[in-house]
């Protein structure tokens, strides 16, 4: 076996090469242009499954004396080129336009050989081998564009060469893997190689009457045929790229249609003759480029939204740092005058008997906003500490958690005579001191909004729902195919529902604080301990008739 060149194979350009290299091997050997033609074609058919299958093929061409026959070899090998069998069309093509084709399947790569046969008048002799290896050596491969026009230009003298002999013209174009046509003014064909049929599945006579419609892609299908009609008129050559739809795979594949016009002995143009080439993987290479190129431009904005987002947390962090030096300064420089105010204020109700009467109201009235206040300090610096002391969550078994927070409110239920009913509650991953916020102030609002003479009723329950069940308006922190739904009713005051988003704001009160005592921070709690939970929290409920809180809290995907 004696190499005379190689070709790696990595796009179209590199197919059209192997074209070339191949067509250009038979003619040094000095055979027919038909036989240059049936190489190549071999060769090209193989080169692009190469292409399409493997991950870096390379040809190589080389000359066999070595088994007393005299061959042209085509060896096209990768490290990962797998050959199906039964084998792919273009495989098939290609064995019978040789001698023999050889495939073999390693654990280092696939490789496929062709054998074509020489006749035994040509003999090769290695001084013939040493210049045709030099000559490839010193000739440098074109771009796929001069290839191309190239190829157009040779298509058109081998139309006019072939004229006086229609059966040998149609024998050899047959051959090419390109569809050559030859049509008059109005785009109808008047002569179509094989290809036509292979590549569309319809005949000449069928795409004459239909205008290539049921072939050209319908976007493509009116600017072919205006460029063609203005190229025509003026009798000027055609090139357009359209989609073609494959009657194999039925799917659409970028073509070129490439025409000129052919003059008669009258110097008048007698008809338009031309090739449809397939790029669709050239237009694949180009988009492929395209998209990295936008997948660039979004990796950059990626990075600047990162840097922002980096510079948002730092900032949130500060703003974390100064809220626990607020919570800091709450507990403790703003706690400790209010406790001296409310110490001094006893000495003076218990020590101080010469007080008036309405000395000792105002007294007690500052006690009384004295006390307020400090409630008012501990609720925020609880709500602040939702966001900054984070524990590690665990599994928390809602029903003992619930029940504690009834044990701590038993002097108020015993108080109103409340009848609380508690059914079986589930066990959730959370934070247990924050879940025990929610519920203790869920509960001590229905306790303390209950009706006049009238104990209160409570019912705690709960169930699963999934995703597509939520109500419209509620909004969970967190995705979840499941959530948890725990509800808490009663039979208290209620609220007008138009006011239900502000309940759940800081500072925000629907009844006076002569009515009910309270800092209008507790349901700002219960919100933020949903959220922080990947749930939420809502409402229904009348005036007179009642409450029923909603928490909604997503299912844990696994319980110890």
């Amino acid at each position: 076996m004696e190499e005379l060149v190689r070709i790696s194979l990595d796009n179209e350009m590199d197919l059209i090469l192997a074209h070339k290299r191949a067509m250009k091997l038979v003619e040094l050997v000095g055979l027919s242009l038909a036989a240059q033609t049936t190489f190549a074609t071999a060769v090209s058919e193989v080169a692009r499954y190469a292409i399409e299958q493997g991950t870096g093929p390379l040809l190589t061409l080389c000359t066999d004396r070595s088994r007393g026959h005299q061959y042209l070899v085509a060896i096209i090998e990768d490290k990962n080129l797998p050959v199906a069998n039964p084998l792919n069309q273009s495989l098939l093509y290609a064995q019978r336009l040789v001698e023999k084709m050889e495939i073999t399947n390693t654990g280092k790569g696939g490789k496929i050989i062709l054998y074509y046969s020489l006749p035994t008048s040509r003999k090769l002799s290695g001084e013939q081998i040493d210049q045709w290896r030099a000559q490839f050596d010193a000739n440098q491969p074109l771009s796929a564009y001069d290839e191309i026009k190239r190829k157009n230009e040779q298509l058109q003298e081998l139309a006019l060469r072939l004229q006086a002999s229609e059966q040998h013209y149609q024998r050899v174009t047959n051959s090419l893997p390109l569809l050559i046509f030859t049509a008059n003014q109005a785009g109808q064909l008047l002569y179509a190689n094989t290809w036509l049929t292979d590549l569309t599945g319809h005949s000449l006579q069928s795409i004459n009457q239909t205008k290539w419609a049921k072939i050209i892609h319908p976007d493509d299908y009116d600017d072919f045929w205006a460029l063609w009609a203005k190229q025509a008129a003026n009798y000027l050559p055609f090139q357009y790229e359209c989609r073609l739809r494959d009657a194999t795979t039925q799917s659409y594949l970028w073509h070129l249609f490439t025409a000129q016009p052919v003059k008669s002995e009258a110097d008048k143009v007698a008809a338009w003759t031309g090739f449809v080439v397939n790029i669709d993987a050239q237009k694949l290479v180009e988009q492929t480029i395209r998209h990295n190129e936008e997948l660039a431009q979004a990796k950059a904005k990626l990075e600047q939204s990162q840097h922002e987002l980096e510079s948002t947390v730092r900032e949130l962090n500060r703003s974390n740092e100064d809220l626990s030096q607020f919570a800091y300064i709450a507990s403790h420089d703003l706690q400790e005058p209010l406790r001296k105010i409310q110490q001094f204020g006893d000495l003076l109700q218990s020590r101080d008997s010469d007080l008036s009467g309405e000395s000792r109201t105002y007294l007690s009235r500052m006690q009384s906003a004295a006390s307020r206040m400090s409630v008012l300090i501990k609720d925020l610096l609880s709500f602040s500490r939702l966001s900054t002391r984070r524990e590690t969550p665990t599994f928390v078994t809602l029903t003992s958690l619930v029940n504690n927070c009834l044990e701590n409110l038993s002097f108020v239920i015993e108080e109103t005579q409340a009848q609380i009913q508690v059914h079986a509650l589930p066990t959730i991953e959370g934070e247990a001191s924050q879940l025990g916020q929610l519920f203790q102030n869920l509960l001590s609002n229905a306790l303390k909004f209950h009706r006049a003479g009238i104990p209160p009723h409570i019912y705690i329950k709960s169930e699963e729902i999934t995703a597509d069940q939520l109500p419209h308006a509620v909004k969970p922190a967190r995705q979840s195919a499941v959530y948890h739904k725990i509800e808490i009713s009663d039979n208290g005051i209620g609220f007008d529902e138009k006011y239900l988003d502000r309940i759940f704001q800081v500072f925000q009160r629907l009844h006076g604080k002569n009515e009910f005592a309270g800092t209008g921070v507790g349901l700002a709690i219960c919100q933020k301990v949903a959220t922080n939970h990947g749930g939420a929290i809502t409402a229904i409920s009348q005036l007179g008739e009642g409450a029923t809180f909603q928490v909604y809290l997503p299912v844990a995907s696994t319980i110890n």
